[in-house]
């Protein structure tokens, strides 16, 4: 139960980190390369899914369809949450490309676990 409570634990901090960088009017970070806020947004999410499949499982390797649709529908749920919310927040701004991003991030997350579970299973 300890580390099912710590996973928890670690979503939810994770997921306040994430909306107080929202809550900013100006986040401040260098552009290196074109696109590199959507990489951002892809892997923040990503890992906000991860977080989510952990938070859900018992154990790793017992993870069933319904804990990864429960992480897609409630990370995506967030990623469009913290969209609406940036729309009221001076100099930030609502962006359908950002919950592209997010959900692809996501998505892509929970496929790559979907496929080391399946790898693990089969050893």
């Amino acid at each position: 139960m300890g580390r099912k409570i710590f996973f928890w634990m670690l979503l939810i901090v994770y997921s306040v980190v994430i909306f107080t960088f929202s809550s900013r009017p100006e986040v401040g970070v260098a552009q290196f390369f074109y696109g590199q806020d959507k990489v951002m947004h892809f892997f923040a999410y990503g890992v906000h899914a991860f977080l989510c499949m952990a938070a859900l499982s018992d154990k790793i390797l017992l993870l069933k369809l319904f804990h990864y649709f429960l992480a897609l529908v409630f990370s995506v749920s967030y990623g469009i949450f913290n969209e609406i919310y940036q729309y009221f927040i001076p100099e930030r701004e609502f962006s359908l490309g950002d919950i592209l991003a997010n959900s692809l991030g996501i998505i892509t997350f929970l496929a790559l676990i979907y496929i080391f579970q399946n790898k693990k299973l089969k050893r």
